[in-house]
C-alpha cells in the first residue's frame, strides 16, 4: 500500500511526509510505505495510481482547481483506492462528502497532526486488501498477505464475525464483512451467495448451481447470483 501527498506547497509535503512515517513507524505498518514525490498534475497522479493500484492519495485541495475532477479520475482507475483531503477550511467538505464515493477522511490544515491521526488510525483499522492481497492479521500485525489471484473464495464462519479464505495453499481467516469486503476486492471477485464470495478467474467449472475451482473445491452459487456469474465466466474464464 502506497502514500501519495499530492500538494504544491513544498512545506505542507514535509508535515504530511513526517506525519505519515511517524505514524507508519509507530504502528511497524511494514505493508504500506509513503511516495516520496510531488505530483502536481492530474496525469502525474493517475499514473501513479494505476503504478501502486493499492493507495491512499492525500490532496491538498489548495493546490488544484479541479481537486473533483481528479478524485473522479482515481476512483475511475481503482475501486479500492482511498483519498484523503487536506484543506485550510471546511468549505470543500460538503461537496467531498456528499459527491465522492471514496473519500475516506478530511483533515483541516490548522489541526493537521491531530486529525491526520484519527483519520489514519480509523483508515487502517478497517484496512483488510493491501498490495495486490487479502491481509492476514495477528493483533494488529499483519501476519501474511495472500495474493488476489491466488484466491479461491471467501466464505462466512458461522455465528462468529469472521471468514475463511480458501485459496492455492489452504485456508486462513480474517475478521470482516462479506457485504463489505467485496468494495475492496477486484471485479474478478463476485458474490456467489450472501455468505461467499468466489474469485471468478480462478473457476474452472461452474454446474449445477456449484463454482469448481482448480483444486477440486467447490463454492455453491444461488440462483440469484447464477445468470451474472455465468454470463461473467463465459465473457472472461471459461472458454
Amino acid at each position: 500500500m502506497e502514500i501519495l501527498i499530492c500538494t504544491g506547497s513544498k512545506y505542507l509535503w514535509k508535515r504530511l511526509s513526517a506525519l505519515a512515517d511517524k505514524f507508519l513507524c509507530g504502528r511497524r505498518s511494514r505493508y504500506m510505505s509513503v511516495s516520496f514525490n510531488l505530483f502536481l498534475t492530474e496525469k502525474a497522479i493517475a499514473a501513479a495510481v494505476e503504478k501502486h493500484k493499492a493507495v491512499i492519495v492525500i490532496i491538498d485541495v489548495q493546490s488544484f482547481e479541479n481537486w473533483q475532477e481528479i478524485v473522479r479520475r482515481i476512483e475511475s482507475l481503482s475501486r479500492t483506492a482511498k483519498i484523503c483531503l487536506v484543506s485550510a477550511s471546511t468549505e470543500a467538505a460538503v461537496t467531498a462528502i456528499n459527491g465522492l464515493k471514496n473519500i475516506c477522511g478530511y483533515i483541516l490544515g490548522g489541526k493537521l497532526e491531530k486529525m491526520f491521526s484519527e483519520v489514519f488510525s480509523g483508515l487502517c483499522g478497517r484496512l483488510r486488501t493491501v498490495c495486490g492481497g487479502i491481509t492476514v492479521t495477528h493483533y494488529s500485525s499483519v501476519e501474511k498477505i495472500i495474493p488476489f489471484d491466488e484466491v479461491f473464495f471467501i466464505e462466512t464462519v458461522k455465528q462468529t464475525h469472521m471468514c475463511r479464505i480458501l485459496h492455492k495453499n489452504g485456508s486462513d481467516e480474517i475478521r470482516a464483512d462479506i457485504s463489505k469486503l467485496i468494495g475492496e476486492l477486484p471485479e474478478t471477485f463476485c458474490i456467489a451467495r450472501s455468505s461467499a464470495i468466489a474469485n471468478l478467474s480462478n473457476v474452472t467449472a461452474f454446474s449445477d448451481g456449484e463454482l469448481i475451482f482448480a483444486d477440486g473445491s467447490s463454492c455453491p452459487c444461488v440462483k440469484k447470483y447464477s445468470s451474472k456469474i455465468s454470463g461473467l465466466l463465459k465473457q472472461t474464464v471459461i472458454q
